[in-house]
């Protein structure tokens, strides 16, 4: 057993000083009354006269002491790692050969994510989600719920994927995509929900997949087989153990290339793994097939969360009118495929009943401010969902933004903006938005990973801590600690970071960041000639 204690953590909504955490077998046993060292001078970042506020020091860490701001972690509930890469290359207008205007949406974007989908190779996924799960981490994450459509990447160089001409560039007979993510998260250290995604058609009655989209389909056979080896290969009971394997030399020079699908065994995987699974969305599934695989996988205790996008863009919208006579989110009502371990991501474009019905089913509501508007998705009316007791996750989605504090204040600018007023995500018995937010993500997050509380007695020991110059903290009066950090930072970093009892980042420090950082800019260095020369083709047509 240890004990850790903090000198201000953030315990059921308010504010406590010192409080010793311990900790046994990667879970918090008990929250209980601490004390801090004796010393004579406050830490380095602290405000004169403060001895508990700033900077951690190697006294502290000896004595298992911590100064800062501590939290406990939260939930990234919808990721796509490998879009990680892509914000740099989508954010020139393209010029329609046709109309010769320019125009850029959704769906052009979506184009240029296709080609970045079809030249990665495993260590190319590795590499670029090991990063983003590092940065993921710095940003408040300790869990992350990765929506995998990729499943068999091609094997090979990128130059001999490009040109197609080498043997290994085929793509892989078994799975191995699942295989670099696991891979990168246990790199990293952050907890993995890994959820496969079912994707079938184009759109709405079964249109054809496009070329584009050919690397991500499956049958219903396939994808039930595919499950059934996940399930082999990560048949964990423990859903609150890490992935944790950041501070472990021997895992330094793993490369997700250079691992085969049958060497992953209980012994890489057994409790640190999360399965869940995903219909990518009622476009791309039909609903009557996912009535079905929902129905297969109701009593797997392996399963434990659905997931789907769901009423991202308005054409989806009049889409799913057009075709089944009902708004997607009605759609799902109406055959009985909401309820407390679903997680809708984006529901942007619903009406106040279709909100509602999300609310009384107890399904989570999965909002990715910064990937939304991004991607000028729209902005889901979060004030009359949370009003009626909705369940509320956020996501890093595309990855444009990886601070979990930076999506929190983006959700409540959204709304400012779009209503004309301050403060809009406040109640009478919660007047602070940062506080307000932070609980409801924190209890909707965990809910969309069918995990209990990170923090909480019995539930993993996950803590993110953050330095007194993230948003001066230390200056205001601790009502206020909160709305500094959410509100007062651009994208506050964390300076120390405990996953599941294991310190991922201590100091500003993670143990394998050279390498992290090594391999992903190797990587996209291998990828750049081919991203540029295909998106130069995409941006031609």
């Amino acid at each position: 057993m240890q004990t850790v204690t903090f000198a201000h953590l953030w315990v059921d909504g308010a504010w406590q000083t010192d409080v010793a955490v311990d900790i046994d077998g990667g879970r918090v046993l008990a929250l209980r009354s601490g004390r801090a060292p004796a010393r004579g001078a406050a830490p380095r970042g602290a405000p004169a006269g403060d001895a508990m506020a700033g900077s951690a020091t190697a006294g502290d860490m000896r004595s298992g002491y911590v100064h800062g701001l501590t939290l406990p972690g939260l939930a990234d509930a919808h990721c796509h790692a490998f879009q990680r890469l892509l914000p740099a290359w989508t954010q020139r207008a393209r010029a329609s050969r046709e109309q010769g205007v320019l125009h850029e949406d959704f769906w052009t974007w979506r184009e240029a994510m296709y080609v970045a989908a079809a030249n990665l190779g495993p260590q190319e996924l590795e590499a670029v989600a090991a990063r983003c799960y590092l940065e993921l981490l710095r940003g408040g994450y300790t869990a992350v719920a990765e929506f995998l459509y990729l499943h068999r990447l091609p094997q090979g160089t990128a130059p001999e994927r490009r040109r197609g001409l080498a043997a290994g560039g085929a793509r892989a007979a078994q799975l191995n995509a699942d295989v670099a993510i696991v891979s990168a998260a246990r790199r990293a250290g952050i907890r993995l929900m890994l959820l496969p995604a079912l994707y079938q058609h184009a759109d709405f009655g079964g249109a054809p997949v496009t070329a584009g989209q050919a690397p991500f389909e499956r049958s219903v056979q396939q994808f039930l087989q595919d499950w059934e080896e996940l399930k082999r290969r990560y048949p964990g009971d423990d859903a609150d153990r890490g992935v944790g394997a950041a501070t472990n030399a021997g895992d330094t020079d793993v490369d997700a290339g250079d691992v085969d699908a049958g060497d992953v065994d209980a012994g890489d995987a057994n409790g640190a793994v999360t399965l869940g699974v995903a219909f990518h969305s009622l476009r791309a599934v039909d609903v009557s097939t996912v009535a079905e695989v929902a129905k297969q996988l109701a009593t797997d205790q392996s399963c434990r969360a659905v997931h789907i996008h769901v009423a991202e863009q308005p054409a989806e919208v009049i889409a799913s009118i057009a075709h089944h006579g009902r708004r997607p989110v009605a759609l799902l009502a109406e055959r009985d495929l909401l309820g407390p371990r679903w997680a809708l991501v984006h529901g942007i474009h619903t009406t106040a009943a279709e909100l509602k019905q999300v609310a009384l089913s107890g399904a989570t509501l999965v909002a990715c401010p910064s990937t939304e508007a991004d991607l000028g998705d729209g902005y889901v009316d979060l004030a009359h969902y949370l009003a009626s007791g909705g369940q509320l996750a956020i996501g890093s989605d595309s990855n444009i933004g990886r601070s979990a504090y930076a999506e929190l204040r983006m959700l409540e600018w959204g709304l400012r903006q779009r209503q004309g007023r301050r403060n809009v995500l406040t109640s009478a018995a919660e007047p602070a938005v940062a506080d307000r937010l932070l609980r409801a993500v924190r209890a909707g997050g965990w809910r969309a990973f069918g995990q209990p509380q990170a923090g909480a007695p019995g539930a993993s020991a996950d803590f993110v801590t953050f330095d007194a110059d993230e948003g001066d903290w230390p200056l205001v009066p601790p009502e206020n600690y909160l709305s500094a950090l959410v509100f007062d930072a651009a994208a506050p970093q964390a300076r120390d970071v405990m996953v599941a009892g294991h310190w991922a980042i201590r100091r500003g420090v993670h143990v394998q960041q050279a390498q992290i950082e090594r391999r992903y800019r190797a990587a996209l260095m291998r990828l750049q000639p081919t991203l540029r020369q295909a998106l130069a083709r995409h941006e031609g047509k």
